[in-house]
């Protein structure tokens, strides 16, 4: 992610007649958390130059439909979407030099970070790029340089590894015939979390490539590959930048049956919270709590960066807990009792308690852990002839979750 820190600009009152440029470096560099993804420095750099300079500007040639759902982009004005487009054909073609009839050096970066947003697809940049821009007369225009990491056959090769991969994960259970779009969501949820190792320092950790081919990534790869795979469903999915326990972070917006959702597959993947470096049971493999889930719920534990405003997500229809009949908005003892005995009397290894917020699990914690629970357990030793049956649990407050573990030998 491009961020930029403060400048300060200084006028050179010396060269009349000359063009003062504003030259915005990017270098990329660690934030935070290796596991999390690159932030940038910007410095300002003041040069001259002749104003008979004249600038020439390519000739775009962006179908409209290929960036109409695409969420960033539709957060521009007019102008800034003529550069966006510029910027996006621009660095397709791996071209050294992208000049943008735009004056704000700073901007034109932002709206750099805003193609790479929306088009997980583009592996081959690093996110740094140099950025000059020019006030002449009459008007100005802005010299925009991106770093390239890939080029040529290389990136053809590895375009074609990405596709093929896509192909084989999407082909094989021809996920495109699912639906709703609830269950492609989980399916790429599911997949994403399964398939990706968290490495801290895996190669080409910040885009798609890292997590699709490579199966190892920090959450900028996981973003991307689950943006990209549900973009190839049908599904609107974007980028989201924010910050959790004080580090940089990367995840996901989807729209869902019409609601706005956050999807987050690095906070599903057990092994990324995991801290004692212990072995991850069968049944916690996956962690639900981050697929379809809304703001109040999301916000718990995440930040969003404040440069963009994102839609509403306050629906929970398609919530994972929802859906799968254990969200509580209060204490129900018949109904979490009908889901504990369903549960003993099918063997499922785990019973979850999800509830909607602070009061409901507060109110629910004891009565549930000191009294249903144990109750439960005792109708699971009589079906398994036994003087005590033996589980364990799992109470999460941040959350709103308990999680109950069955033995049934």
């Amino acid at each position: 992610m491009i961020t930029e820190k403060s400048m300060r600009k200084r006028e050179n009152r010396f060269l009349k007649g000359c063009v003062v440029l504003c030259v915005i470096l990017i270098l990329a560099v660690a934030a935070g958390l290796a596991g999390l993804f690159r932030g940038s420095v910007s410095t300002v750099k003041e040069r001259t130059a002749s104003s008979a300079e004249q600038p020439v500007f390519q000739k775009v040639e962006i179908p409209a439909e290929e960036v109409a759902e695409k969420f960033y982009y539709s957060t521009l004005s007019e102008e800034e979407q003529q550069v966006y487009q510029a910027v996006l054909q621009g660095v397709r073609n791996n071209s050294e030099t992208i000049n943008v009839e735009m004056t704000d050096a700073k901007r034109v970066n932002q709206i750099y970070e805003f193609v790479l947003n929306d088009f997980p697809d583009i592996f081959w940049c690093s996110g740094a790029a140099e950025t000059t821009a020019y006030q002449i007369p009459g008007g100005g225009y802005s010299e925009f340089c991106p770093e390239y990491t890939y080029e040529g056959e290389q990136k053809e090769q590895m375009q074609a590894q990405i596709e093929a991969e896509a192909e084989a994960i999407l082909g094989a259970a021809d996920v495109s015939q699912i639906d709703p779009e609830y269950d492609r969501i989980r399916y790429v949820y599911e997949y994403v979390i399964r398939s990706v190792d968290y490495v801290e320092n895996a190669s080409d950790s910040q885009n798609l490539y890292s997590a699709l081919v490579n199966k190892e990534s920090v959450c900028a790869g996981y973003a991307r590959e689950t943006q990209y795979l549900l973009e190839r469903l049908g599904v609107f999915c974007t980028y989201v930048t924010g910050t959790t326990r004080g580090q940089p972070h990367a995840w996901n917006l989807v729209r869902c049956d019409g609601n706005y959702y956050y999807v987050d597959t690095t906070w599903g993947d057990p092994v990324f919270l995991q801290t004692d470096g212990g072995s991850i049971p069968e049944e916690q493999q996956i962690q639900y709590d981050y697929l379809c889930c809304s703001e109040q719920e999301l916000f718990r534990t995440h930040e969003l960066d404040a440069d963009v405003t994102f839609p509403s997500c306050t629906a929970v229809n398609d919530n994972y807990y929802v859906r799968e009949g254990c969200y509580y908005q209060r204490f129900d003892q018949d109904r979490m009792q009908k889901q504990l005995n369903e549960e003993i009397s099918s063997k499922e290894p785990v019973s979850v308690f999800k509830f909607s917020g602070q009061s409901a699990y507060e109110e629910s914690r004891d009565r549930l852990m000191n009294g249903l629970i144990r109750d439960a357990a005792s109708i699971l030793a009589q079906q398994n002839g036994l003087s005590s049956a033996r589980y364990s649990y799992q109470d999460d407050p941040v959350l709103c979750k308990i999680t109950v573990y069955w033995q049934y030998e």
